[in-house]
């Protein structure tokens, strides 16, 4: 069902079409735009996106809470440490 919302999200980017690094320096501001407890949703294509963003986003200290695929992409539901 594209364009599922499970979570109320402060923020929602579409990186879909966004190319590596980008995604996640696009990820990044968009956790900085936000306050701490706010979650964001991101939706990416899989593949290399998929691969960094997640593991990138804890890097950082915040929280992945959910990964939720979406027809030919994922929806990242992340939580602003």
């Amino acid at each position: 069902m594209p364009g599922m919302q499970l979570y109320e999200t402060t923020k929602k980017l579409d990186l879909r079409h966004a190319i590596c690094p980008s995604t996640f320096s696009m990820t990044k501001k968009a956790l900085s735009d936000v306050a701490s407890g706010d979650l964001i949703q991101v939706r990416l294509n899989a593949g290399e996106h998929m691969q960094t963003v997640p593991s990138a986003v804890v890097h950082e200290g915040h929280q992945v809470v959910d990964i939720v695929k979406d027809g030919s992409s994922y929806v990242l539901y992340i939580l602003k440490q």
